[in-house]
């Protein structure tokens, strides 16, 4: 009776990944959405049957995501079925911040699997189409507006862009590693509501104000910022390794900053709106990133929260 049960559960579920898969792929903009919901199956059936069990549910739906899609469907299958076995594991633990650990990691070598097979099954690099098509949109917009004026700074302009883009090849590790972790955040914020409504006990995560990351980020960071200022050789693979390391660890210290701006607004008793305003104004006022990840060094490397007292 129990394995019968098993069974139903395992054919619905699957029924409704299929639904969620064809809806991400045919319907546009709300179909984004969906992607980050497809895990949502793999959750479940992890939660209430276990890793192994999930296993053969997630070689199920690549098979059956043939039928009813592509040969290229398989690989969805597998990203977010292990994507959502990771999850599910660490929601059945109450370990939320495991969660999104987790997740990141499991969304993160899936990308990369995903990059590498593609690249050399198929002879399919995306990153290096996305690049040459962004280097070529470049162009033609920078060819127009030179057809109307001679500006030298618009010159400098695109020079820097064509710098950037440059350095995006070297931070594509940091790019799949943002994109593991901007997923599982997505996913877990979709999949959280969905699984307290279905009545799982899930515990919750700690305030994003009481953050506090290890201290020993603050002298990887320091570490990491002057071995690239003395390694400047650019084509080396030790300076591609330590210009991703700058990026990620700068990340952390930024979120540490962001994290204590949170709670000292929390402290002083201001409004929830005055952290957003100062989190988004930071993207808008490149000045303001600089003053954060100061402040995340400050409160990594000091005691900081403990000398703030209510007014």
């Amino acid at each position: 009776m129990k394995k019968a049960h098993v069974l139903t559960e395992g054919a619905v579920l699957l029924a409704l990944y299929l639904v969620l898969m064809l809806f991400a792929r045919y319907v546009p903009i709300i179909g984004t959405i969906v992607l980050f919901v497809l895990p949502l199956p793999f959750i479940i059936f992890t939660i209430r049957h276990g890793i192994r069990l999930t296993f053969l549910l997630i070689f199920a739906g690549s098979i059956l995501s043939i039928l009813f899609g592509s040969i290229f469907s398989i690989i969805t299958a597998v990203t977010y079925g292990l994507s959502g076995l990771v999850m599910g594991y660490f929601y059945k633990r109450k370990q939320t911040l495991g969660v999104l650990v987790g997740g990141s990691l499991a969304y993160t070598v899936s990308l990369i699997v995903t990059y590498i097979g593609a690249k050399f099954l198929m002879e399919i690099d995306f990153i290096h189409d996305s690049i040459a098509m962004m280097e070529q949109s470049m162009e033609q917009s920078k060819t127009m507006l030179e057809s109307f004026t001679t500006d030298e700074q618009l010159s400098a302009q695109f020079a820097q862009l064509e710098q950037g883009l440059e350095m995006m090849v070297q931070l594509v590790p940091t790019i799949f590693i943002t994109l593991g972790v901007v997923s599982a955040v997505i996913t877990h914020l979709l999949a959280s509501p969905i699984l307290r409504r279905l009545r799982f006990d899930l515990a919750p995560l700690k305030p994003f104000r009481d953050w506090k990351l290890p201290r020993s980020i603050v002298w990887y960071y320091l570490i990491v910022s002057i071995l690239l200022m003395v390694n400047q050789d650019t084509d080396t693979f030790l300076f591609t390794a330590v210009i991703n390391l700058y990026f990620i660890l700068q990340f952390f210290v930024l979120l540490q900053g962001y994290s204590f701006i949170f709670y000292y607004s929390f402290i002083k008793g201001w409004s929830k709106a005055v952290p957003i305003l100062i989190l988004i104004g930071s993207f808008l006022i490149p000045i303001l990133l600089y003053l954060i990840r100061i402040l995340g060094i400050i409160d990594l490397g000091f005691p900081l929260r403990g000398k703030i007292s209510k007014n």
